[in-house]
């Protein structure tokens, strides 16, 4: 792989937040998995087993071992809990798609023996999770009827027909599921049940973006129905509506359940402090509950954010004098200061810098705060360039904080910088061509590619975004650059997304119908034909 180099992050013997180990176990275990040190991995594994899920910019180890063809090394990764359904980057494939794209049959059969016998996942439950999204509630009954087993079948993430009427919010198709013998406790690949897609909704599928008008708004009142049809009252659920009266006589019986966490990873206190229930915060509290614990997206604890996103007070102050970390970090989502000053929650904020907090500098460029943004480049002009792919640079470009990037290239920020899953660039795309001009006129190189030899014109070939294309090829990008995800040109990227527009655009700037060192399997048509895009195949020819 072309630059499959260490990061500096994950040289070093500490943990490296959000990945899973140490810096340099992790990386040893992605580069053996990607390499086929079949020896290497078994040690590894053996002496950490929970390296089969740790990762890098989203990618991991059995994403490697996929991709390049190593068998043994899949199995041993499943056998020790390697997680095959996960995909955080927008163009990342899952394990089973990449094994089929590239011809590894034995892996994909693997992969889909594995995933039926752990998920009961199967296309049966791919074809029924899409009719209840297209809310085609005859022919998803007819289904079932004609196929019984399918009620407790899933799809690729593990989500039965009762996780998808719960996410779509469909009352008849839930008693219809449960009427069916559908499992109200069933877990998907992340461990979430049904009540916690109420109560946390779902990162692929947003009832914002994704319900129409007319389905329920309430989800409370569908965390209800479901208790009331059978999904279980626990420690849980009964914090996250602040029933104290149930944590005291649980607590009561089980102390030590004030620091056990759900199946999807996150703890009593979490819920409770996040819908700013202050009794059964104090309870938990006595009962020992940790809120430095680690759970799910927050290797610190995530009490306190929650608390500070709802703006409770009382919640926050409990938590604070019982030594919640002040900055603790949430994936994606900054600290406890900046959700309170990203909401204006003033008094929240005084709050945690009383006990400490702080503002980052990414974070004070996220909300376009110049004033903070100058005071902590005086005082430590490094910080510039702070961060990995998500720093200052790539947060202040992202929300179009023009005169913030100014200012950042002003203290050398690196316009050059190795990235992984995304950076200033990939962020600009969204702010729209002014932004873009303005980093390549400083110095932004248009050829710059990821650490898997991704460019930025494979990134926009897959949005279909001509404008900036033309843009970057202008500037010198390269129009026949191949990368080492698709192994493919930005070409190949538009017929694989479909882009026909796109595809018709690189042709006429002079890309290769057929390019060099791309594989059979990878080339434009091959792509254009496995995922069905006849226009651009029709196009190729």
């Amino acid at each position: 792989m072309s630059k499959f180099i260490q990061p500096d992050t994950l040289k070093t013997d500490k943990v490296v937040p959000f990945s899973g180990g140490a810096g340099n176990e992790v990386w040893s275990m992605l580069e053996a998995c990607a390499a086929g040190r079949t020896e290497v991995v078994r040690e590894l594994l053996g002496k950490k087993p929970s390296l089969s899920v740790c990762s890098w910019a989203y990618y991991s180890p059995i994403h490697f071992a996929v991709k390049e063809g190593h068998a043994e090394i899949v199995h041993m990764l499943l056998e020790h809990g390697a997680d095959i359904t996960a995909t955080g980057v927008s163009w990342v494939d899952t394990p089973l798609q990449i094994a089929k794209d590239r011809g590894h049959s034995g892996i994909a059969s693997m992969l889909e023996e594995h995933m039926e016998r752990t998920l009961h996942s199967n296309t049966l439950g791919d074809t029924v999770a899409a009719l209840i999204r297209e809310r085609k509630e005859s022919e998803v009954i007819r289904l079932i009827a004609e196929h019984p087993d399918a009620v407790r079948s899933s799809d690729e993430r593990g989500n039965t027909p009762l996780h998808w009427a719960v996410l779509t919010r469909q009352l008849k198709l839930i008693d219809f599921f449960i009427e069916q013998g559908a499992d109200t406790e069933a877990r998907r690949a992340d461990g979430c049940q049904p009540v916690h897609l109420v109560m946390e909704g779902d990162y692929f599928y947003r009832a914002n973006r994704n319900l129409p008008g007319e389905a329920i708004r309430n989800h409370w009142f569908l965390l209800g129905y479901l208790i009331a049809r059978g999904a279980r009252y626990d420690l849980y659920t009964a914090a996250a509506v602040g029933d104290t009266d149930f944590l005291r006589d649980s607590l009561a019986q089980d102390p030590g359940r004030a620091v056990v966490k759900d199946a999807s990873g996150r703890s009593a206190l979490y819920y409770a402090a996040k819908h700013g229930y202050e009794h059964a915060v104090k309870k938990l509290l006595e009962h020992g509950a940790d809120p430095n614990q680690a759970e799910e997206g927050a290797p610190n604890g995530a009490a306190l954010y929650a608390a500070a996103a709802g703006n409770h007070l009382s919640c926050a102050k409990l938590l604070l004098e019982h030594g919640a970390d002040v900055n603790a970090n949430v994936e994606s989502s900054g600290n406890p200061v900046f959700i309170a000053m990203s909401k204006g929650y003033d008094e929240m904020r005084d709050l945690l810098y009383m006990y400490g907090g702080t503002v980052t500098l990414a974070s004070a460029c996220w909300m376009g705060r110049m004033e903070l943004v100058g005071e902590i480049l005086a005082a430590d002009p490094s910080a510039a360039n702070s961060g990995d792919d998500f720093g200052p640079l790539t947060l202040a470009a992202g929300f179009g904080q023009a005169s913030i990037v100014r200012l950042l290239l002003k203290y050398n920020a690196d316009l050059n910088r190795p990235w992984y899953v995304n950076n200033h660039m990939g962020y600009a795309f969204r702010s729209g061509a002014e932004m873009v001009k303005l980093l390549l006129e400083h110095g932004a190189d248009p050829n710059l590619t990821s650490w898997l030899g991704v460019s930025y014109l494979h990134v926009l070939a897959s949005q279909g975004n001509i404008e900036l294309a033309k843009l970057l090829i202008d500037r010198g990008a390269e129009i026949d650059a191949v990368d080492d995800e698709h192994c493919t040109t930005p070409l190949g990227w538009a017929a694989k997304y479909g882009q026909t527009e796109m595809a018709a655009f690189l042709l006429e700037r002079g890309a290769k119908r057929a390019p060099a060192g791309v594989p059979e399997w990878a080339s434009p048509i091959a792509w254009a034909s496995r995922r069905g895009h006849q226009s651009i195949v029709e196009m190729l020819r």
